[in-house]
C-alpha cells in the first residue's frame, strides 16, 4: 500500500460537510493565533494537525472512521487548552464552541456515511 500515489477524491458537498470544512479551518486558525500570542508551540502543532486533517479530507486517503479520529482530536485540543492554563479565555471559548460544532458534525457525518452502504444494498 503506497501513500505516494494518493489523489484528490470527489466530495459530495452537503451543508454539513461545508460547515465541517469551515469549522476546521476556523479552529486551526485560532490554534495558530494562540501559538503566536502565547508562544506555546503546542498550539501550533495542534493547528497544523487540524490542517493535515483538512487536506486528507480531500484525498482518497479519507475513510469514514477518520470522522471519529477528528472528534477525539477536537477533544484532545480542549484538554491541552485546559492543561495550558486556558490562555486567552475569550478566544479559547470561541474555539471550544467551534469545536463543539465540529464534534457534532463528525459524529453526524460518521453515522450518515456508515448508513449509506446499508441503504444502498437494501434497495437491490
Amino acid at each position: 500500500m503506497s501513500i505516494a500515489g494518493f489523489e484528490l477524491r470527489p466530495v459530495e458537498w452537503t451543508p454539513a460537510k461545508g460547515l465541517l470544512v469551515t469549522s476546521a479551518l476556523v479552529t486551526a486558525a485560532i490554534h495558530l493565533a494562540l501559538a503566536t500570542t502565547t508562544g506555546r508551540n503546542v498550539f501550533a502543532v495542534l493547528g497544523l494537525g487540524l490542517l493535515v486533517g483538512f487536506v486528507v479530507f480531500f484525498t482518497d486517503l479519507w475513510q469514514p472512521v477518520l470522522y471519529l479520529v477528528g472528534a477525539v482530536y477536537a477533544g484532545v485540543t480542549t484538554v491541552v487548552w485546559v492543561l495550558a492554563g486556558m490562555p486567552n479565555p475569550l478566544l479559547g471559548a470561541v474555539d471550544k464552541a467551534v469545536q463543539f460544532v465540529l464534534v457534532v458534525l463528525f459524529v453526524y457525518l460518521l453515522v450518515e456515511e456508515l448508513r449509506e452502504p446499508a441503504s444502498d444494498s437494501s434497495g437491490e
